[in-house]
């Protein structure tokens, strides 16, 4: 090959790695489809979807999260400085921030934590609708450890036994019933929710009458996902204003069980996304 035929290899080559580079690298089309809108030939499954919250508890060690407050009567969480939040027994904290979102629009929480061993407290991440009067309440996941039957489980709650009565069942009597599904048995063995981390996920639509629960470990392998009964009551209205919680509390003394090592819930992380219609 001769040096100018040489050269105009170079040159053309050099051209062509360009325009590669420029075709690799180059900013997403422009969206012509409205947001949250989705045809077959789009291959993201997060289109249209956004964040509005997330906290990772990168803050030093020994201090509670800015995005969050302390409950009444309980205990401060700590950050342990290497990413985790330590729920310890007693700490209940909720997000500063509250939404009262559209009607429509769709709401995914999420949170990757590990639940603790024991037999004697019960943790859980949840989204609550604090209204005295309409206390929609999504337990996107609680456990009260390996040590008792129920293990972990999930659901809802429409009503306090103080808000109608006094008895234990005064909810169900006045027709406002929780829902409940346990979901411990699901998990595979060595990977249950105290053994190692999750992500948790409760999916709903404001004003709509489902939510969707679902599991999921880090490399997407699925628990389970299923639905509440579809029902009106239990999802936020979009006119009172939600918050997320992560709280653990003590069993009554009678119910609790003795052994594990670990009271504390270990939360990795927390968001939540939104689909506006």
């Amino acid at each position: 090959m001769s040096s100018l035929t040489r050269a105009v290899a170079l040159v053309a080559s050099t051209v062509l790695a360009t325009v590669l580079g420029a075709v690799v690298h180059a900013p997403p089309a422009g969206a012509t489809i409205p947001r949250g809108d989705t045809v077959d030939s789009d291959p993201d499954p997060s289109w249209g979807w956004e964040r509005v919250f997330v906290d990772g508890f990168d803050g030093p060690a020994g201090h509670g999260p800015d995005q969050w407050h302390v409950m009444p009567a309980s205990n401060w969480p700590a950050q342990n400085g290497q990413g985790l939040l330590d729920v310890g027994q007693l700490a209940q904290i909720r997000t500063n921030q509250s939404w009262a979102l559209p009607v429509g629009t769709q709401v995914r929480v999420t949170a990757r934590l590990m639940m603790p061993n024991t037999g004697s407290n019960y943790a859980a991440f949840w989204v609550q609708h604090p209204n005295g009067t309409d206390p929609r309440e999504l337990d996107v996941v609680e456990s009260y450890g390996p040590l008792k039957t129920t293990g972990a489980q999930l659901g809802s709650h429409i009503c306090y036994d103080e808000m109608v009565g006094t008895d234990s069942t005064a909810c169900e009597v006045s027709g406002l019933p929780a829902e409940l599904w346990s979901v411990g048995q699901y998990f595979p063995a060595g990977a249950k929710p105290w053994d190692t981390f999750w992500q948790y996920h409760a999916t709903f639509t404001v004003g709509g009458d489902l939510v969707t629960f679902s599991a999921n470990d880090d490399a997407g392998n699925q628990a389970y996902s299923m639905n509440l009964t579809p029902d009106l009551r239990r999802v936020p209205s979009g006119t009172i204003p939600f918050q997320l919680r992560l709280s653990n509390k003590d069993v009554q003394p009678e119910h609790a069980v003795p052994g594990g090592d670990r009271m504390s819930m270990l939360v990795d992380w927390v968001a939540m996304d939104v689909k506006y219609p």
